[in-house]
This record gives structure tokens, C-alpha cells and sequence, in this order.
């Protein structure tokens, strides 16, 4: 008997029959009340051959519909991979290349990144994986050194000296982002069978070396002193506001004119009781403050992007990022005026804050992220605080949890970091915990000091 042809998704003939507890079959004599039914039959798969699939269910119509729908999701899985395939065979394996297409894929929807990490990973790729180094318009790109080579052929060795390169030269932010990037690029060379292991994974934290960071701080410093302007300072983005910083810098804010008009002051104490990243607290809108139960719901952003300009996007860093968080009693009474006096400015302008924003430029609409923090930079400059930005304040609300005792748990949700590891990581300010080990090992001794005494005195009893 000739084989019936099956075209791809195609069912063959279905074969179905009963079984009992035991997994035995039943023959049509039996009178044994069946456990289970199970449907067998052939199809074609999606590379053109005949594949054989089962499946059980409580009657034979189940049966045979659970068989049907494993031979579609079995069909689909193959159609899937043999796309892939496909796809993997006309990616390139040359860095320069290849860091074309992961230009392309970064700026597709499957990549799904929010358009601020999508922003800052374009200009990282654009500016030390393509080339050399950023250079200006009317420069020539600079070949970069991996230019012609194949991803397979990279060392270890060879990432770490490139990665190292970028941190003396231009700082550990940029060397953070670079290094992330060239991690994902691995990863999805992987993903495609490009190359076989992933060269960036031991490389570990690539920072600027310390002999690098004296000389440049040495010559920052001449420079000044040359020029007769205040040595600069560096931004610290692992520093906490200590108590005296924040009664001095928040007593400016309150007495500032231009500050208060601009509303720092409250943006400050905003992202300093709750933890807010800025774009997060400039995207707030009044549905998302709950008064009564004093929570804030945290579920956009600000960003800016090509095309779009200044806009509320509707997702935050991340998804855990989604959140809802806690508000003090003194912050909930502060928006509750700040509600009011909203509400009477609307029913005076009808144009006025068309979105409903809490925090609303002077004109009624969308702040620039930018635009704030370089606001907030002469009341920082101003009470001796030049190594902090905006972001300190979610640092500081970190740290102060995490020393007060708070689960590390709790405060990755309240932050909205997928990963509670880079809380206590890049959040917890530790540098500037007090001296808790020699204080503990001071008392020890103490204690062994007495109990050494009490047994001299009891000896000389």
C-alpha cells in the first residue's frame, strides 16, 4: 500500500485507541473501563518528510484534538527554527559587519529596548565599535581595531585591552556601556552559532586604572590653577548625600529664588523620599497620585527620540520598573497644594498642562530631563556638593533603607531593579558606613579584658 502524501501541517490518517490504568491497550472485547485515550498519526513536517506524533485525552475526541494541536505548535517550532537558521546564515561574522547588523537590530522593535537605552547603546555603537574613537564631522572614522576580523578570532585578551583602552581614555561610564554592548553582541552571535563561547564573560568590571585617574585629576588641577578658576571635581555616581549635605542643600533650595521657581525644590524631595529616577518623576500625572492611600504609580517615562521630540513613554526602564511606591505623609500634604494650585491655574488657562503632569515646565508641558539637571547644577555647586547630579537623590534613598536594615528585596522593588544584586552593588553607599568592625572588635576585646581581670581577682581571693 503506497504511502498517502502529506504536505506540511498535513494530518494523515488518525489512529486512535483506549488504554487503562496501566498503560495496557484495550482490544474491543474488553470490557475494562478505559483510563485514557490516545491518538497516533502521521504528518508532514515542514522540511518535507513524514513524522509520526501522539497525543492523549480523556475521550477520543480529545485525543485526536490534543494530536491536531501538537502538530501545528510542532510545525510552527520547525518553520521558527528553520528561519533562524536562515537568518543566522546571512549575518556576518566580521566585527565590522556584524556590528552593522546589531546596529539594525537594536533599532528594530525586537530588540525592545525603551528608547533611552536604545539612544545611549546606538551612540556607544556608533562611536567605539565602528571606529576607533567618536570623531567630529568632518573627521575620517578611524578604522577600529577589530575591523576585518572574525568574531570567532577575538580573544579574551584582546576585548580586555580594547575595553581597558576606552576606560583611561574617556571614564568608566563610557566603559560600562561599551562593555555591555560587546556582551550582547556575543551573546547574540552565540544565539545564531557565530562563534562558540563568549569572550567578554570573564573580563569582569573594567574600571580606569588608578595611576591614570591621579594623572588626569594633576593635570585638571594645573590647568585651573593656570586659568585662575576652582579646581574641578569629579561627579562621584557611587556617593550618598550625608545628613549635613541634605539640611544644606535642601535649606538653598527652599531659599533660592530661582530654584523655587522652577520648581527644584519639590522635584528633590520628590525622588529623595521615594526613590525616582528623573525622568520617571517629570513623566508623573496626577492619575498616578493616589492621595488618600499616599502611593505614587510609577509606569512612564520622559524620553526624547528622532522624529518624536519630547514625549511620555508609556513603559519605564524596565518592566519591573513598573511599580507603585510609598509616599511620606509631608510629601503627600506638598503635591496636595501643589494639586490645588494646578487646578486653579487650569480653570484660569484652558491650555494649561493639557496632560495633567505634576511636574509641568513653565509653559504647562513636558520637562527635559536635560534641561533639569543642568538647573539643579549652581544649587549643588552652591553648598560645596560639585561631585553630585540628581541621581544621588535615588542613591541616597537606597542607602538610607539599606542601612536602616530594610530587606534588599524590598528596596530592588521599590527602585524597580530586576536584579537585587545590583542594589547592594552600584546602590548601597558603603564608602561612607561608619567604622561598625572596629567598633565590634574594640568591645571583644573589652569583654575578654574583663573576663581576663575578674579570673586575676577570684586567683588572688
Amino acid at each position: 500500500m503506497a504511502r498517502e502524501t502529506l504536505t506540511p501541517g498535513q494530518v494523515g490518517t488518525i489512529r486512535t485507541d483506549a488504554y487503562d490504568r496501566q498503560g495496557q491497550k484495550l482490544t474491543d472485547g474488553n470490557t475494562t473501563r478505559p483510563d485514557y485515550f490516545q491518538a497516533v498519526a502521521y504528518y508532514g513536517a515542514g522540511d518535507g518528510t513524514r513524522k509520526r506524533k501522539k497525543a492523549r485525552g480523556a475521550s477520543r475526541t480529545a485525543a485526536e484534538r490534543a494530536l491536531r494541536k501538537a502538530v501545528r505548535e510542532a510545525v510552527q517550532a520547525e518553520q521558527e527554527r528553520v528561519q533562524d537558521e536562515a537568518r543566522g546564515k546571512s549575518i556576518p561574522r566580521e566585527w565590522s559587519a556584524f556590528a552593522v547588523n546589531h546596529r539594525e537590530w537594536i533599532e528594530s522593535a525586537d530588540s525592545d529596548y525603551s528608547a533611552g537605552s536604545r539612544r545611549v547603546y546606538l551612540g556607544a555603537l556608533n562611536g567605539y565599535v565602528l571606529q576607533d574613537r567618536p570623531t567630529k564631522k568632518d573627521e575620517e572614522p578611524v578604522p577600529h581595531r577589530f575591523d576585518g576580523r572574525r568574531l570567532d578570532s577575538i580573544s579574551h585578551g584582546e576585548l580586555k585591552d580594547w575595553l581597558q583602552d576606552i576606560a583611561n581614555d574617556r571614564g568608566d561610564g563610557v566603559v560600562h556601556t561599551v562593555q555591555s554592548l560587546t556582551g550582547k553582541m556575543f551573546g547574540r552571535a552565540m544565539d545564531y552559532d557565530i562563534v562558540h563561547r563568549d569572550p567578554t564573560r570573564r573580563i569582569g568590571k573594567v574600571k580606569r586604572k588608578r595611576e591614570t585617574v591621579q594623572r588626569l585629576q594633576r593635570e585638571a588641577v594645573a590647568k585651573a590653577e593656570a586659568e585662575g578658576k576652582a579646581a574641578p571635581v569629579a561627579k562621584d555616581h557611587e556617593k550618598a548625600l550625608a545628613a549635613d549635605d541634605i539640611t544644606r542643600l535642601f535649606a538653598h533650595l527652599e531659599g533660592d529664588a530661582k530654584s523655587q521657581r522652577n520648581g527644584l525644590h519639590l522635584i528633590a524631595y520628590t525622588m529623595f523620599t521615594t526613590g525616582l529616577r528623573i525622568g520617571e518623576v517629570l513623566a508623573l500625572q496626577w492619575q498616578d497620585v493616589d492621595l488618600k492611600g499616599s502611593t505614587l504609580a510609577v509606569d512612564a517615562t520622559v524620553v526624547r527620540t528622532p522624529g518624536e521630540g519630547l514625549h511620555l513613554q508609556p513603559w519605564t526602564k524596565t518592566d519591573t520598573g513598573m511599580r507603585t511606591v510609598p509616599m511620606s505623609p509631608d510629601l503627600a500634604e506638598k503635591l496636595r497644594s501643589v494639586k490645588a494650585k494646578d487646578r486653579e491655574r487650569a480653570r484660569l488657562e484652558e491650555s494649561w498642562n493639557p496632560l495633567g503632569l505634576v511636574f509641568p515646565s513653565e509653559r504647562g508641558t513636558i520637562r527635559d530631563t536635560s534641561n533639569v539637571h543642568n538647573r539643579f547644577r549652581p544649587a549643588f555647586d552652591a553648598v560645596g556638593l560639585q561631585w553630585a547630579t540628581p541621581h544621588t537623590f535615588r542613591r541616597t534613598y537606597a542607602t538610607t533603607l539599606l542601612k536602616a536594615g530594610v530587606p534588599v528585596l524590598t528596596v530592588a522593588a521599590l527602585l524597580g531593579h530586576t536584579d537585587p544584586s545590583l542594589t547592594l552593588k552600584v546602590y548601597g553607599d558603603w564608602k561612607s558606613a561608619p567604622d561598625v568592625s572596629g567598633t565590634v572588635v574594640g568591645d571583644l576585646l573589652k569583654i575578654e579584658a574583663e573576663k581576663a581581670l575578674e579570673g586575676t581577682v577570684e586567683e588572688a581571693k
